[in-house]
């Protein structure tokens, strides 16, 4: 096997937990060499999982340590910019989950931080590497459909928030935190921008997110740059299960990701209809974040930049900030980026 990157992971909860599995077991590209959590124990008993040698209580401890190359984030949304300029001073490169920051201007700090440590910086868009998502990216980008007319996406989570991310102060709220994976797919599958939003939600099931100045279900409407229109679905209350779903529609047929009742997609088009298929034994996105760090590792290791930069997670956050107005004013709003 040649070169891996030794990858610190930061944030040992559930997403950081998830991460560090994967990165121990389905990354050839690199090697777990430490984790670290504001709860120390929390850090060592998943190392001691997964055979990880160091446990550290801080960022500042994992940064410092030998054979970490780069770091993993996976703390909570409002603390994404104080570890990315630890990691950036120690001169580590960065796979940050998303949202990159909750706020431009600490989306724009972030960048800056790894720009001037010289260090790259991918966010975790991982569906970018979900290989369903792949394909409908490949028919849409090679003209199969024609130019895109409407984007539909939605995400329905069945498992209750976690008490730590209730507040929107720290995740950001849906729009922030579920709706940025649907906005940033609206962006990418569509290669155009969008520049107008009008979002409906209420706190149907979850009455204390409302008192909280949050909602758990929601829609919001899209109007892109070119003319296109769409629309994303979210909802914390999936009884059901998980249902991720994106669907494009051209004048020459639609593609489609996740068919229930797991994963897989379809393409409709002149010739007919045929449905692309997963593995029912694999976790819904666990290849796609696999081969997220694999990406990540692999940049680093061949000097070339990642694929999903921090400007990708600012473009989507703005989108997701004008939803989140819109919640609360009940008018459509204007997708402002502001100057980078």
């Amino acid at each position: 096997m040649g070169a891996r990157l030794g990858i610190g992971l930061i944030g040992a909860g559930r997403m950081g937990s998830t991460h560090a599995r994967i990165l121990a077991r389905a990354v050839p590209e690199a090697r777990l060499v430490a984790i670290a959590d504001l709860d120390h124990a929390a850090a060592g008993r998943l190392a001691e999982e997964l055979e990880v040698e160091a446990a550290f209580g801080s960022p500042e401890e994992l940064v410092a340590a030998p054979g970490v190359d780069a770091v993993l984030v996976a703390v909570s949304s409002r603390h994404h910019l104080d570890v990315v300029r630890i990691a950036a001073a120690a001169g580590r490169h960065i796979l940050c989950e998303k949202p990159l920051a909750l706020t431009i201007e600490e989306t724009d700090a972030a960048i800056a931080a790894a720009e001037a440590a010289g260090v790259r910086l991918q966010v975790g868009f991982m569906r970018r590497f979900d290989p369903d998502y792949l394909r409908a990216k490949e028919r849409l980008a090679g003209g199969a459909l024609g130019r895109p007319t409407l984007f539909m996406s939605r995400q329905f989570d069945t498992d209750p928030i976690p008490d730590t991310f209730r507040d929107p102060l720290v995740s950001g709220g849906i729009m922030v935190d579920m709706g940025i994976h649907e906005f940033d797919l609206a962006r990418w599958l569509m290669d155009d921008e969008v520049v107008e939003v009008h979002a409906f939600g209420e706190a149907v099931i979850d009455e204390e997110l409302g008192h909280l100045g949050d909602v758990d279900n929601a829609v919001v409407n899209l109007r892109f740059a070119g003319g296109a229109v769409g629309s994303v679905e979210l909802s914390r209350n999936a009884s059901y299960g998980e249902d991720v779903r994106t669907e494009v529609l051209g004048p020459s047929g639609s593609v489609f990701v996740g068919l229930l009742p797991l994963g897989g997609g379809a393409f409709a088009g002149p010739a007919g209809f045929s449905i692309d298929t997963l593995p029912t034994s694999e976790p819904r996105f666990g290849r796609a974040l696999a081969e997220q760090a694999r990406a990540f590792a692999r940049a680093i290791l061949e000097g070339r930049p990642v694929e999903v930069g921090g400007s990708e997670s600012r473009s989507a956050l703005a989108i997701a900030l004008a939803a989140r107005r819109s919640l609360e004013t009940g008018e459509p709003v204007r997708v402002v980026t502001l100057a980078g």
